[in-house]
């Protein structure tokens, strides 16, 4: 009989590893110690996921999955000022309460495999480039690549974040204005 998956052992997976990514780092974290931590046998770890990297890109996906929601909600409708401010912050909150995984994020993208990344990681981006898409078609943004305009606010989102939770923790009210405003300056048409 095959075996099946069960949502509850994955997600007590994800969350022992998030917890010893978390105190001790990816690079310290072992799939003993995830498996111990979850209360789940070594071999049934590995049912789920095959490597401590698969793991990782698990929790990251869940990350991306929560931005990408965020944009949906902040950038319905007509993309204007209102949208701009209200994404940043937002998304700028979500980062803050989950730090742990936008470091994950970035240790990630420096262990040199980013050749295999998910395909969730542009999820984010291909939301913003269709609201972007859409506010050039209502006369509301300049004329832009819409996809190119999205990789580019994407960028600028993720340096705040590294800036800000990965290499030390800051405050981003001072930073998100000043990314709103060249955002709002670079974006709307006037």
């Amino acid at each position: 009989m095959a075996r099946r998956a069960e949502p509850g052992k994955r997600k007590r997976i994800l969350a022992a590893a998030r917890e010893l990514f978390g105190k001790q780092g990816y690079n310290r974290t072992t799939m003993s110690q995830i498996s111990v931590q979850s209360g789940i046998a070594h071999g049934t770890v590995y049912f789920y996921f095959n490597s401590k990297l698969d793991v990782a890109d698990a929790l990251v996906e869940e990350y991306l999955d929560g931005i990408s929601r965020i944009l949906k909600d902040s950038l319905s409708g007509s993309l204007g000022p209102e949208q701009i401010r209200a994404c940043m912050h937002s998304v700028l909150q979500y980062a803050s309460r989950n730090s742990d995984i936008a470091r994950l994020q970035h240790v990630r993208s420096n262990l040199d495999v980013d050749a295999g990344r998910p395909p969730d990681d542009l999820k984010p981006q291909k939301i913003l480039g269709n609201a972007i898409a859409e506010g050039i078609r209502r006369g509301r943004i300049r004329e832009y690549d819409p996809l190119a305009a999205a990789e580019l606010i994407s960028g600028l989102v993720e340096w705040i974040v590294r800036i800000c939770f990965v290499r030390a923790r800051c405050e981003t009210s001072r930073i998100e204005e000043t990314a709103v405003r060249m955002l709002e300056y670079a974006l709307i048409k006037r």
